[in-house]
């Protein structure tokens, strides 16, 4: 067998092994411990207390919308923070431990160590974002059984007979957890596995964490108002030809990344089918690659 395709055949091993080490490194940091605190603030979101003030019918709906939008602001808010400080660590701190020198002794391709880490982020990251949805669809189904007994027993004291209930029964429920919320949730993880391995391109060619981290944050905001921003640059003297090079340039490398975020438009009952995930996918999966190629050939070319 040649030993180019050798190398193919053993790259994924290779790079779930440093997944692996990258893993661990992560954990020991204790970075698990900010899902901590995010879920307790879950666990205090089942004991806001019930209210009925905007008639009888819709009762409940409006805290039910509002539980939904407090997790997932959270969720997004943690992966966030911890794709970019995570990242942007990992190679600081595989120099400073003299892992990146015991690594890059060996015959492990560049591509295949980048990969492994950006890997490792993700993984944890997933175990994590589990974690907090999880607890998040426990809180959602113990408050809808609940208010769904409370709306049955006031509706029956105003009359209303069981067939009648049904429409506002079912307007409690679809207002908990959807299979449309759990799509929205996975494209963010494909949004955010995006912005780790950009991440980790921007730690290759800069001088230190706090900056990679900056660069990194930057990186995500440019490309959530991309648009707006050009069209802020543009206003008032026209969009120059500089300005459209400038502007292709950074599409290139940086995605518009308002494309993943449509947790809250599914959280509000947008509908999102497994085919515009699938496309967001395809979208992140190329991203990705390109990242991980240009991180490449960077870090081949950086002295250490």
């Amino acid at each position: 067998m040649p030993e180019s395709l050798q190398n193919l055949v053993r790259m994924p091993g290779r790079v779930i092994a440093i997944a692996g080490v990258t893993l661990t490194q992560l954990v020991r940091m204790r970075l698990f411990l900010v899902p901590a605190v995010v879920a307790l603030l879950f666990l205090a979101l089942q004991f806001i207390p019930y209210q009925g003030n905007i008639g009888i019918e819709y009762q409940g709906v409006a805290q039910l919308q509002f539980i939904k939008d407090v997790s997932l602001g959270c969720m997004q808010l943690f992966a966030l923070i911890f794709c970019v400080a995570a990242t942007a660590l990992l190679l600081p701190r595989d120099a400073e431990d003299r892992i990146l020198y015991t690594i890059l002794c060996k015959p492990v391709p560049r591509f295949d160590y980048l990969a492994g880490k950006a890997l490792g982020v993700l993984a944890l990251l997933v175990l994590m974002i589990l974690l907090l949805d999880g607890l998040m669809s426990l809180v959602l189904s113990l408050r809808v059984s609940s208010i769904c007994a409370e709306l049955s027993t006031a509706l029956a004291a105003h009359g209303y007979s069981p067939a009648e209930m049904t429409p506002y029964l079912e307007q409690v429920v679809t207002a908990g957890n959807t299979a449309d919320t759990q799509r929205a949730i996975l494209a963010a993880l494909l949004g955010y596995g995006v912005l780790t391995t950009l991440t980790l391109m921007i730690s290759c060619f800069t001088s230190g964490t706090i900056v990679s981290i900056i660069f990194g944050l930057g990186g995500y905001f440019i490309g959530m108002f991309q648009g707006t921003l050009f069209e802020a640059l543009s206003a008032g003297q026209g969009t120059t030809a500089a300005m459209r090079w400038a502007e292709q340039a950074c599409a290139v490398l940086v995605p518009d990344f308002g494309l993943f975020a449509v947790a809250d438009t599914a959280s509000a009952g947008a509908a999102f089918s497994w085919s515009l995930l699938g496309g967001l996918a395809l979208i992140a999966g190329g991203y990705m690659l390109l990242h991980l190629l240009v991180a490449t050939w960077i870090f081949s070319r950086k002295e250490f």
